[in-house]
This record gives C-alpha cells, structure tokens and sequence, in this order.
C-alpha cells in the first residue's frame, strides 16, 4: 500500500508512513476504513498489522451505490516495523 504525497506527488510506502506516524508524530493509534468489496485493501491492512474493529453500514457511496466500509485500527504496542516492503498485488 502506498500513500501519496499531496504537494510533490510522491508516493511513500505504507511502512515508512506508519514508522514515520509512530516515531516521529509520536501518535498511539493510526485508523483506516476500506470499501466492504475492496478485499485487496484489507489484506494489505491486515498484513500491516491493522485489526478489523467493525463496520460502517451504509457510509459511503461509490459511483452511485450506498456501500459499507471495514474501519481498521493500528495501535503503537502491535506495530511491527519491517525493513522490508509490503509487496503490491
């Protein structure tokens, strides 16, 4: 999973970004939500270290359909840092 970066377009690699929120923002917990059919992004979450900790029923709309979304949280005693990316697929 990569996050970009607004002001040059830069993409930085998920694990840089939560070492970065842990280490240097020195945040407890980092949140993500992900489309209930997005099954891709809440395995890259889960294999993150993020835990599924419930559903938003009806929270969104996605090209004209109400959806669900999964919320995912990280908190800083389970992060695991890897020097290693997490491989795309």
């Amino acid at each position: 999973m990569w996050a970009k970066e607004q002001r040059h377009g830069d993409r930085v690699p998920a694990p840089v970004l939560l070492g970065w929120a842990f280490d240097t923002l020195n945040l407890n917990r980092v949140q993500a939500e992900t489309d209930t059919r997005n099954v891709a992004s809440a395995r890259v979450l889960e294999k993150l270290g993020f835990v599924r900790e419930g559903t938003l029923r009806e929270d969104c709309v996605v090209n004209g359909e109400v959806s669900d979304s999964w919320v995912y949280g990280l908190v800083r005693r389970e992060w695991r840092p890897s020097s290693e990316p997490v491989p795309a697929r």
